[in-house]
């Protein structure tokens, strides 16, 4: 018998103990096997809850403005599978998000159905229902469960339900241990009339306030949120362009709610919120950060526009580094592609104004990208420096890709060190290198 042709329930518990054995990076690998294990895997691995424990940098606090090439679906999917299974009292991160789904449901007028409120409220919880350390937060500081309502609600836009929420003395600022604030959560979601409500609801400056709906609005990327953020209607002066005292185009990005207006231009990829948050301020924005920035995130768009206002193509100094190598470890071909159309070289590796660790191309490699691995040689990258040419390979070695390492090879890549890598994949058990470096070395 075939090995597709078994079971199905059997092939799927093979599957789980092989993923088991590999890990959560080599068992998604094995997607790549045939087109029957590239249905399978996911199910596989989600069975396994190798992801409870695994570091997600999908998800990290920018993944909502970040192009991750369907990785933050691909989470959120487990964390929606995850919720609607779970039965053990230690999981509490995924025990609440089904608690405040099921009381949603009850109190709605609306007859929501659960699995769909499920799977909504999963994005806003996406960050910190995917960390461990949640299950201890919720466990040693148990906060009141109207205060997830709140914000559920206000995701959701139930009105009524947030009403009343408000008069038993849930405030909107409050944040959960899942979730952000009501108010942030509001503007997220484009919820003018439940803005307005918050807004209604907080003193004539609540900095926490601004600074929420700010946030939200900038997430979601809308001017119209953003001036009714900026200048909510139930403010006394509604003719004033000043916001706490501090006056409009002459705003200090250090005092509080120059703070607030700052944060909020970091975190939006729309260019024309961006620009309307940079109307505030009597000192530009800085655009080398925010290059480097949105190259690392994926953002084509901003990358292009930080580009035209005269952004250093090199970016900034320290960790951040260089804004090729950012959108080589992003996988992010179309920035990479810009970056080298508009001069940026593929050989950087640092200066000593500009401070850079790994090159582009070893960047790429160690991404996986075998688009931009040969963009890049393409380009100009200099295979024959050991810190590239070697490193990419090797790098292409670890990650299994047999692809890259017979392009790379293909490319003039030397095998001076053959031996060494033969032994890497010994060590890793990598017995498909194994098969390659052999047989490109004869």
């Amino acid at each position: 018998m075939l090995f597709q042709d078994l079971p199905a329930e059997l092939l799927q518990k093979i599957l789980v103990q092989a993923i088991l054995a590999r890990g959560v990076k080599r068992g998604l690998r094995l997607r790549l096997v045939c087109k029957l294990f590239s249905h399978k895997i996911q199910p596989a691995l989600f069975e396994s809850r190798l992801l409870d424990d695994f570091y997600v940098e999908a998800v990290a606090p920018n993944w909502y403005i970040q192009n991750n090439h369907g990785a933050s679906a691909f989470f959120h999917s487990y964390l929606v599978y995850r919720v609607q299974n779970e039965t053990s009292p230690h999981q509490r991160r995924f025990l609440n998000i089904y608690q405040v789904s099921e009381r949603v449901c009850e109190e709605s007028s609306a007859n929501a159905n659960l699995v769909t409120t499920i799977e909504t409220l999963c994005w806003p919880a996406l960050h910190e229902a995917m960390k461990p350390s949640t299950n201890t937060k919720i466990e040693k500081d148990p906060l009141s469960p109207g205060l997830d309502l709140l914000c559920a609600a206000a995701y959701l836009n139930l009105i009524p339900l947030a009403k009343r929420l408000l008069q038993e003395g849930h405030r909107p600022t409050c944040e959960s241990h899942l979730f952000s604030s009501p108010m942030r959560l509001a503007a997220w979601a484009g919820n003018a009339d439940m803005m307005k409500l918050f807004q209604e609801n907080l003193p004539e400056y609540d900095e926490k306030g601004l600074r929420d709906s700010l946030m939200g609005v900038a997430i979601r990327g809308d001017i119209k949120l953003a001036r009714l953020a900026t200048y909510p209607p139930s403010r006394a002066t509604p003719d004033s362009t000043d916001i706490a005292g501090q006056q409009f185009g002459n705003m200090d990005r250090q005092e509080s709610a120059g703070n607030a207006l700052s944060c909020a231009q970091w975190s939006t990829r729309d260019i024309e919120v961006y620009q309307y948050f940079e109307s505030f301020f009597a000192k530009p924005d800085e655009l080398n950060f925010n290059l480097t920035k949105h190259a690392r995130l994926g953002n084509l768009e901003m990358t292009r526009y930080l580009l035209d206002e005269g952004a250093d193509i090199r970016g900034t100094m320290g960790r951040w580094g260089n804004p090729l190598c950012c959108a080589c470890r992003g996988c992010h071909e179309d920035i990479v592609g810009l970056l080298l159309e508009r001069g940026a070289n593929p050989n950087y590796g640092g200066d000593e104004e500009r401070v850079q660790g790994r090159n582009p191309i070893v960047t790429a490699a160690k991404a996986g990208s075998l688009a931009i691995v040969r963009k890049l040689i393409d380009h100009g990258v200099d295979l024959s420096l050991p810190r590239q040419g070697y490193s990419a390979l090797r790098a292409a070695v670890l990650l299994e890709h047999t692809a890259m390492v017979k392009l790379l090879l293909e490319r003039g890549v030397g095998l001076e060190k053959k031996e060494r890598l033969l032994e890497l994949a010994r060590s890793k058990g990598l017995d498909s290198m194994i098969e390659v470096l052999q047989e490109e070395g004869t």
